[in-house]
């Protein structure tokens, strides 16, 4: 990793730890890289009951993009690589991290080679190799078979497995920098071909596997699927670090089907050892139970996002409106009342995690009403006796949506409208749940302004959310913006190993989102998760739904979760 800045990023580093221990008010150490709750030498043995927000909708790697999967997929799973605490990809069940000095990445950032440990197995004591690795982007990329995500494994054109089986070569269509994130963590683990390549790839994903799969390679085994209810899993003994003592716990429950409300008395009456992605609203009350320790990861890759629909012909017309609205919200105020403190100031699509990308002391926009104000006045936007500025018949009036299921967007969502009030623009809020927010509501365009959390998987290339190629319908950029300057600078960022160069086209990627305002970025929110003080280890990863980053070196005291 390149940090231009290094000094920069120390001092706030150092400082938000510093801010988020006040604010947990010394209730416990929040989740550390290392042992959460005391130093002590790991203990082999326990059952830990992990509270799942919701229920798992599939088990099979790359199945789903749903969360609750991808935290049991991590601990069903072996991948290639797997991430780390800070955000850093490392090696899972490949046996060297492939770079373009050792050859294993061409200069031309087409071809790559991931070469794997020897003597891996399935959990049926079936060899686990290269073959597994070619049918699984194969399998993904069948439209019979209907992956969570196929971007990036799109650009496959072929590959080629060794002779001994122990690495597989893949093709290109483009040069494609984050192709290592594409088999990161266990949601992207290869699924075994001798056991799937007798089935069609449409029979898969309702075949009995899909909630509990038979064959699996990571530190557990399923042991018992109850759909809504419990998920457990058991040690798997053909895992590849067995030899190592891992995993250390017997067994996890993972509990679904409970809301927040469950989750909570769950953890009054001390009947689960952890939970994540809990309910801010009862930050409080977490922090006055004593046997729980509060584990929030300082480093986040999340960011809280408003979009404009720039097809909208004010918004998508007038940077002086989109640049108004930038200066009229209060971030500050976002950050305390509806974080409750547990999120970071954050004015870019790049979280503290993303490295390159996450760019210290950029020109955020500043909380000015008044400039704001005067702004939309030097534009022509005269303010009416409703108080909603107009301008040759068009009125400063729009929708404002998120999903129903995120509570703090709610409660943004009555903040920002308070904020544009002051400013002359009414919003009008059209909520919908989750199912429809998504598709078809913002990928059919019919919003006007937007806001959802989104994040980037350990790599941050933001092509998704910027490139002309990536409007809907061929993609999620629902801003709809196009600028041949972007695509030529999000071209730079994807063809170049170069992590200094890369940090260079995101500067100046930065500098476009902070000047046309295709979109803004409210704040960078922290995860908050929760486990006894007899676990050990809980350390919740910084990329989403990485709760289980490090399943395998959990344990408890005494083996007594």
């Amino acid at each position: 990793m390149i940090f231009k800045k290094a000094a920069q990023f120390l001092v706030v580093a150092i400082s938000l730890l510093g801010v988020l221990s006040l604010l947990l008010g010394g209730c416990a150490p929040f989740g550390t890289p290392n042992d959460q709750s005391g130093n002590g030498k790991p203990v082999r043995g326990g059952t830990w009951i992990d509270a799942l927000a919701s229920d798992p909708d599939s088990l099979i790697a790359n199945g789903t993009v749903q969360t609750s999967s991808e935290l049991v997929d991590q601990a069903l799973y072996a991948p290639p690589f797997v991430g780390s605490y800070n955000g850093t990809i490392q090696l899972g069940i490949a046996s060297e991290m492939p770079t373009v000095q050792n050859g294993d990445i061409s200069q031309d950032l087409k071809t790559w080679t991931i070469k794997l440990l020897p003597h891996l197995q399935w959990s049926d004591g079936q060899p686990l190799n290269a073959d597994d690795a070619d049918f699984t982007w194969r399998l993904w990329t069948n439209p019979m078979f209907v992956a969570g995500s196929t971007s990036g494994y799109n650009l496959i054109a072929s590959a080629d497995v060794s002779s001994d089986k122990l690495s597989i070569t893949y093709h290109l269509t483009q040069p494609y920098a984050p192709f290592l994130s594409l088999w990161t963590d266990g949601l992207l683990a290869y699924l075994p071909k001798h056991h799937f390549a007798g089935m069609s790839p449409d029979a898969i994903l309702r075949s009995k596997d899909n909630l509990n799969p038979q064959v699996v390679s990571g530190p557990f085994m399923m042991s018992e699927s109850m759909p809504g209810d419990h998920y457990t899993v058991v040690r798997n003994p053909h895992y590849y670090r067995t030899s190592r003592g891992l995993p250390y716990l017997d067994k996890i429950v993972f509990t679904a089907g409970g809301d927040q409300n469950t989750i909570l008395k769950n953890l009054q009456t001390d009947s689960i050892t952890s939970s994540w992605s809990l309910d801010l609203n009862k930050l409080s009350t977490y922090k006055k139970l004593s046997n729980y320790h509060l584990a929030v990861n300082p480093n986040t890759s999340n960011f809280e996002i408003m979009i404009f629909n720039l097809n909208n012909p004010i918004l998508g017309e007038n940077l002086d409106v989109r640049k108004a609205i930038a200066m009229a919200i209060d971030y500050q105020a976002l950050i305390k009342t509806v974080q409750l403190g547990q999120a970071v100031p954050l004015c870019t699509d790049h979280g503290q995690a993303l490295h390159p990308g996450y760019q210290p002391n950029m020109p955020c926009p500043k909380f000015d009403p008044a400039a704001a104000n005067a702004l939309l006045e030097q534009d022509g936007w005269i303010m009416g006796s409703d108080k909603v500025r107009s301008k040759q018949g068009q009125r400063l009036e729009f929708t404002y949506s998120t999903s129903t299921e995120e509570s703090w967007a709610l409660q943004d969502e009555a903040l920002i409208r308070s904020n544009l009030k002051d400013i002359g623009i009414k919003l009008d809020v059209q909520n919908y749940p989750a199912i429809t927010f998504y598709t078809p509501f913002l990928s059919g365009g019919k919003h006007d302004i937007a806001e959802f959390e989104d994040s980037y998987t350990y790599d941050p290339n933001d092509s998704s959310l910027l490139a002309c190629d990536q409007r809907p319908p061929d993609g999620e950029n629902w801003n709809f913006y196009c600028d041949p300057h972007m695509d030529t600078l999000l071209k730079k960022e994807l063809s170049t190993a170069d992590p200094a160069v890369r940090q260079q086209a995101f500067n100046q990627i930065h500098d476009i989102e902070l000047t046309q305002f295709p979109f803004i970025v409210l704040y960078g929110p922290l995860d908050l998760g929760i486990a006894k003080a007899r676990a050990h280890n809980y350390a919740p990863g910084p990329m989403g739904a990485t709760e289980t980053i490090n399943v395998w070196e959990w344990w408890c005291s005494d083996g007594q979760c």
